[in-house]
């Protein structure tokens, strides 16, 4: 059958390892064995995402295990967010907020990982809105709560929030350094809360905003990157409790090539960058990173192949980085299918500045999952040093 999606012209730089061939009789039985019980096993990626942004390993094996497929996980999810959220809502009424937030929160997070597994985009819809509301009751009570902000953008207004970090004794009015976080391309800003925590308590503020017409793990828009990131700085500007002189970068998967394209674009304006697990080569290897991200994420091939299109399109870094004199600090994984330990530190030859740092991870899959939640408090240490 022939496809109705664009063609990749570019040939990639990079050796890909081909996937093992499994025989046709297996995939027959498998996919018979699959209709007729209606189990499918949860990918491993999908569990490690969970457990590195804050979902309780033990409690989510128990879930995986009550629902038996990955089709009827997303209800299972669901109740135990529901659940908490309505224990928030007791403990709120008693006014113990500290006990309340910590509810909020983790209905928060089952509903995040309930609708990442959701196929219907008007379930997505529904349940982003659910657990949004869980997090936005949440925020205030955080150690260092977060705000929820807004801000222009050409036709329509972007969402997110500001966190401060506490004004030091012996200099209360001094402003803060500020991190803008950039997650991948289909996760919100809800899933950055712990990184936001690593960063906060090395003195930083940070800035978490869904990308343009994004909701929840749904791609978003087609957007203009570099107007993208002059909307996040202008609006800084306006805060008065951010130093607008002292800003950096922090990118995630394809949030870490945006960040390399921003510090490229705006070459003033950014003090570090570090960008975990970016892809460099998105045309070369627009045939192998659809099908590997739409595993990832969970999402349909189309909707993957055409969000990596135009962030190609929207963020020429090949044969670039060698302007690049920024800070940087480059990380990957050496498990990594789709953006291979080669990738990574052929982008870091690249990169022009005198001060980089790489950082691969042998046992590591995607995005370093495996390696927090440690690994952010060394990257947060290392922008410290130079923010």
């Amino acid at each position: 059958m022939k496809s109705f999606l664009p063609e990749s012209r570019h040939p990639s730089r990079f050796l890909r390892p081909r996937r093992p061939a499994g025989s046709l009789g297996k995939t027959m039985i498998g996919n018979l064995y699959e209709a007729i019980t209606g189990r499918r096993p949860v990918p491993a990626s999908f569990v490690r995402r969970a457990v590195a942004n804050g979902l309780d390993k033990a409690h989510l094996d128990d879930a995986i295990k009550r629902a038996r497929s990955i089709h009827r996980l997303p209800d299972y999810l669901l109740a135990r967010a529901r659940q908490k959220h309505d224990k928030g809502i007791y403990w709120d009424e008693l006014g113990l907020k500290p006990r309340a937030r910590d509810h909020y929160l983790e209905s928060a997070l089952w509903g995040l990982y309930a609708e990442i597994l959701t196929r219907d985009p008007e379930s997505k819809h529904e349940i982003y809105r659910q657990y949004s509301h869980s997090y936005l009751c949440a925020a205030p009570h955080f150690t260092v709560p977060a705000m929820p902000v807004q801000t222009g953008f050409i036709a329509s207004t972007l969402h997110g929030y500001l966190r401060l970090p506490q004004p030091s004794p012996e200099a209360p009015d001094q402003k803060a350094p500020c991190i803008i976080l950039l997650n991948g391309l289909c996760s919100p800003k809800e899933e950055l809360h712990y990184v936001e925590n690593a960063l906060v308590a090395k003195g930083f503020a940070t800035l978490s905003m869904d990308y343009p017409g994004q909701a929840g793990s749904l791609p978003p828009s087609p957007f203009d990157v570099a107007e993208f990131g002059n909307s996040l700085c202008l609006f800084l500007s306006t805060r008065p409790e951010i130093d607008i002189s002292r800003l950096a970068l922090y990118g995630i998967s394809l949030g870490g090539r945006i960040a390399l394209y921003l510090a490229l674009t705006f070459p003033e304006r950014f003090k570090s960058v570090v960008s975990i697990s970016a892809p460099y080569d998105l045309n070369g290897d627009l045939d192998h990173m659809t099908p590997a991200l739409a595993r990832e994420l969970l999402l349909p091939t189309m909707s993957v192949r055409t969000a990596l299109l135009e962030l190609a399109h929207q963020t020429p870094i090949e044969d670039r980085l060698g302007n690049l004199t920024t800070p940087v600090l480059i990380a990957g994984g050496g498990k990594d299918l789709i953006t291979l330990s080669e990738e990574t530190r052929y982008i870091f030859e690249q990169v022009a500045s005198a001060d980089k740092k790489l950082v691969l991870c042998p046992g590591a899959n995607h995005n370093l999952y495996e390696m927090m939640p440690s690994i952010r408090y060394e990257l947060a240490q290392w922008m410290q040093q130079r923010v």
